[in-house]
């Protein structure tokens, strides 16, 4: 009953049956209800009558850390790192740690902690250990993050940057559905970044990324087989890239402009192909 309620909680498009569902998977003494219904209570999504919603909704959460939940844990640890008590947010990174034991989440955040946060001192050696445990149990973004912090020179002393082994991590994280990491692993096999040039193996990444409607990978292709330098040309593939690419990265925003400015500059080409045809 407990587990029925939470999943048809989780999924209802009624959302105040939705919330019902949850109360009652919650009171069922299902943790992963209680912790969603906790989570809306707290986001002020779910409103108690005559009492504060959002300070229940952090007791509820507190309570499941206390019980060993991990992503109550997690969520406890990130409210610990705001605190201005140097202690209160060691604290918060032992309980994140706890929490790593069962949740691959808590390892990419702890990673992304010691990376770039006043949280703790940063300590790039620590990042990586934690994004390396976060990318082996399923986190592909911890490989995108190993890749920046490899093609950056992040944590190393003259900051030389390591294209090879950041591309290898591009690759990782593209095979487990990283799209970032798609995007970057094209653009490095296209401008020849720790490979050789590869105009064929870009291709491929950038269409995987631009599969995902990802902006970029739509305006980089687009310009790509319009301009015919690195591929054939291709207009109307090239063309329809764009087109895409300024739906999904709006008409009037920095990748609608460049789209333009593409369309614009190579309309003569157009124009020459009808003259011929």
């Amino acid at each position: 009953m407990c587990t029925v309620s939470r999943l048809l909680g989780k999924y209802s498009p009624d959302k105040a049956m939705a919330f019902a569902l949850l109360k009652v998977a919650a009171e069922c003494g299902d943790h992963d209800a209680a912790f969603n219904y906790g989570i809306q209570l707290s986001r002020g999504k779910i409103m108690i009558p005559g009492h504060n919603s959002i300070k229940a909704g952090i007791v509820i959460i507190k309570t499941l850390s206390k019980l060993g939940h991990p992503m109550s844990q997690v969520t406890i640890a990130e409210i610990m790192f705001t605190s201005k008590d140097l202690n209160e947010r060691t604290r918060g990174i032992e309980m994140m740690k706890k929490a790593a034991d069962d949740t691959p989440v808590a390892c990419f955040k702890l990673g992304e902690v010691y990376r770039k946060t006043n949280v703790v001192p940063r300590d790039i050696s620590m990042a990586k250990m934690w994004h390396i445990k976060s990318a082996k149990r399923g986190i592909a973004a911890s490989y995108f993050t190993l890749g920046v912090i490899l093609s950056t020179g992040e944590g190393v002393i003259d900051k030389t940057p390591d294209f090879a082994g950041a591309l290898k991590m591009f690759e990782l994280g593209a095979a487990a559905g990283n799209v970032e990491s798609m995007y970057n692993a094209g653009m490095y096999y296209l401008e020849g970044k720790g490979v050789k040039k590869n105009a064929e193996m870009a291709v491929e990444y950038l269409v995987l990324a631009a599969s995902q409607k990802f902006p970029i990978a739509l305006l980089t292709l687009g310009k790509l087989f319009i301009e015919g330098a690195e591929v054939n040309r291709d207009l109307k593939r090239g063309r329809n890239y764009l087109a895409i690419a300024k739906e999904c990265g709006g008409a009037d925003g920095f990748i609608g402009k460049q789209a333009d400015m593409v369309l614009d500059k190579y309309k003569h080409l157009e124009q020459t192909q009808c003259i011929i045809m």
